[in-house]
């Protein structure tokens, strides 16, 4: 018999002196605990709940934005157009082609939708693709309030989870307008969304053995929930018990409660989805988060029963040796919940035994100091000055504190369709323990593609793109803002050998998990910051980079090009007698004329060159990762096609030659400022030599009118 148990001392306790006083002061400790443990997993299920919303609304973004982009493409508009003209008899040719074109998204789609249909300004449907069993004939698209919201309000709208009149299963609609060139309503793009894509965040949460979650509209109907017999069946106002809970739900607010279900005692914490008007709820039995102060409370009667025959002194005394340690929990639990600074979370429960009592109070301390960090950590990085800090912060947190082997962060460059290695910021690209490919195209790296996590302790070979020897592992985790992945935590690790070690991994890996959450509402802020930041050095008129831009990255691309070897290419571009254009046809014209410009400039050149309107007129070219003299033939390739270029104005059409000057560094300077100059003086060569013509820099052009 283990004598430092609880079970134990109250045995001997009762045998030996009778507890009798011990039961009032045992009462009491056991109420305080079921308030203190209630009020935790209130808490709980609230953050549980408000994690669940917030992967609802993302997904429900996700399926809206998708749908939508969907209706902007030019087939769609190219149909709908001939349809809004001509008639959907009328239009066979276009019909046929974008009928084929919806069929080809439904075989990449058709496990999110049903079905997809493009419908006329009246809402008659003239193209559409079916999976089994559902039949748009039985649909009225013109009479459904989505439709009339989407034509209506000119965005997409989406319906709330109803049944499909055909298949009888939980169905959304979602309907985005289609717009002409001209801003004309020509109908709308849309889709039958299976309710399994919002739904299954919901029903595959679980907590603990009896805990879920459910989700109701405004009307108190179930729309999500594990027992799939109450969906859309279930008005919880009709729900004896409940009523409180629902108004609540129904009313928009967020918050936790106590309530009866079925005669079983429950609580909740409910957070509104407001963009839809539904409410999302995680609930746990009673019995199950208090399992342990009832067994507290069984033992304690039992053993006052036995007590009750041993001497009244005894019994005192032995009351005295069993609360005075539950009290020493509860005035620690009460002197936490009571305060809400930052000392509170640092404070910790004396251990005053090595009993169950004592055990808990090590791991209720081990849970505020996790907290603690957690917490700290959160107030450093929303300190640091950009999003790489943050990202190197959460690194060394993973390999240095949390004691993992190795670790990766890549930031996904959409714009690039490829991956940026973040952390260690010191890296030799070569030593990755992934195929390079992903740092090209992101779309090979199954966690960024899937929006979900890839670990090999599920499968050893999920993902090809790893290629680590036998007996290492990976955990890849997505971050996760806006519904786009915008970054991969990669966790290094070997494999265990032993189910401690197993387990130990796990922890490492939970605990990483809390400090990506945790990071999230500071990474998306920062990332809005460095948004704005960016859009400071683009040329509103233009849309190309401006000077500003080159002043703060000119450090920066000179090293990456002397690191590889290479050379850049300084193309100066100036528009030859540009001020005749706003003299005589005014400056909008004038406006007009240096967009088409930048237009052509941008798509002369590759991708990876930065084209930056220098000033009035006047357009840098930069070149990077060239060959010695490429820059002249990429001079002449955009003295072409501006030459070629008309450009259409309110009176006619007009076409433009252009002057550039070429320099090259480092072969013509060691600093680019100095070779930025250079490639101006070439392009004054090219204009008074008579314009409409290419000039190298040569050193001879170089005099002291220059300086």
């Amino acid at each position: 018999m283990n004598f430092s148990s609880i079970r134990s001392k109250l045995i001997v306790g009762g045998i030996l002196r009778a507890l009798i006083p011990m039961a009032v002061t045992s009462y009491v400790a056991i109420i305080n605990s079921t308030k203190t443990v209630t009020q935790l997993s209130k808490v709980n299920e609230q953050f549980i709940a408000e994690g669940t919303a917030m992967q609802v609304a993302a997904t429900l973004d996700g399926e809206l934005k998708s749908v939508s982009a969907f209706a902007a493409r030019t087939q769609v508009k190219i149909a709908a157009e001939a349809v809004n003209t001509k008639g959907i008899k009328g239009a066979p040719e276009a019909v046929t082609i974008i009928r084929q074109d919806i069929k080809k998204r439904f075989e990449l789609l058709q496990t999110h939708y049903p079905a997809l249909f493009l419908t006329d300004t009246t809402g008659t449907i003239y193209a559409e693709v079916m999976g089994a069993g559902e039949d748009l004939n039985n649909w009225n698209i013109a009479q459904q309030p989505t439709f009339q919201e989407a034509k209506t309000t000119r965005r997409t709208a989406s319906s709330g989870i109803i049944r499909s009149v055909s298949t009888k299963e939980p169905t959304m609609i979602i309907c985005s307008p289609v717009f002409s060139d001209t801003g004309t309503f020509l109908g709308v793009f849309g889709a039958l969304l299976k309710a399994s894509v919002i739904t299954d965040l919901i029903t595959a949460r679980r907590i603990g053995k009896t805990g879920y979650c459910f989700m109701i509209n405004e009307e108190g109907i179930i729309i999500a929930h594990p027992d799939a017999k109450n969906v859309l069946q279930l008005d919880l106002k009709t729900v004896k018990g409940m009523e409180s809970i629902t108004n609540a739900m129904m009313g928009g607010q967020a918050g936790a409660e106590a309530y009866v279900f079925r005669g079983i005692d429950k609580v909740a914490g409910f957070v509104p989805i407001k963009q839809k008007g539904w409410s999302v709820a995680a609930t746990q039995n009673a019995d199950e988060f208090l399992a342990s102060v009832f067994s507290l409370r069984d033992s304690i009667i039992l053993i006052i029963l036995i007590s009750i025959a041993a001497t009244f002194m005894v019994v005192f005394m032995a009351a005295a040796t069993i609360t005075r340690p539950l009290k020493n929990v509860i005035d620690g639990l009460q002197d936490i919940t009571n305060r809400k600074d930052q000392a509170s979370l640092s404070k910790h429960i004396s251990i005053t035994s090595n009993d169950e009592i004592g055990l808990l109070s090590v791991k209720f301390n081990g849970l505020m100091d996790s907290i603690n960090n957690l917490s700290v950590f959160k107030k450093v990085i929303e300190g640091d000055d950009d999003l790489d800090e943050v990202y190197r912060r959460l690194g060394e947190v993973f390999t240095k504190q949390l004691g993992i082997n190795s670790c990766f962060i890549y930031q996904v460059m959409h714009a690039k369709n490829g991956l940026h290695i973040i952390y260690p910021s010191r890296f030799d690209q070569e030593a990755m323990l992934c195929s390079q490919n992903i740092l090209d195209n992101c779309d090979l790296c199954k966690a960024n593609r899937t929006g979900h996590i890839t670990s090999s302790t599920t499968f050893p070979t999920i993902c090809r793109q790893f290629t680590c020897q036998p007996g290492h592992g990976h955990h890849c985790l997505p971050i996760m803002a806006g519904g786009a992945t915008i970054a991969i935590v990669q966790l290094l690790f070997k494999m265990p050998t032993d189910p401690t070690e197993m387990k130990n991994m796990e922890a490492k890996i939970f605990k990483a998990e809390q400090y990506i959450n945790e990071s999230l509402a500071v990474i998306e802020t920062k990332r809005l910051m460095s948004s704005l930041r960016d859009s400071a050095l683009v040329d509103s008129l233009t849309g190309l980079h401006n000077r500003r831009y080159l002043q703060e990255y000119t450090e920066k691309i000179v090293s990456g090009v002397l690191r590889r070897g290479k050379a850049i290419g300084l193309i100066m571009c100036d528009l030859d007698y540009f001020k005749q254009i706003n003299d005589t046809y005014g400056h909008a014209a004038g406006d007009t004329v240096l967009k088409e410009t930048a237009n052509v400039i941008r798509h002369s050149v590759r991708e990876s060159d930065i084209v930056i309107r220098f000033g009035g007129e006047e357009f840098l070219v930069v070149l990077l990762d060239i060959s010695s003299g490429e820059s002249m033939q990429i001079a002449e390739k955009i003295r072409l096609n501006i030459e070629q270029l008309k450009i259409k104005l309110p009176d006619g059409a007009i076409q433009k030659t252009i002057s550039l000057g070429a320099s090259e560094f480092p072969a013509d300077t060691g600093t680019l400022w100095s070779c930025i100059k250079y490639a101006d003086v070439a392009l004054y060569r090219a204009k008074t030599d008579g314009r409409n013509r290419c000039v190298r820099f040569t050193g001879d052009m170089w005099t002291e009118n220059q300086i």
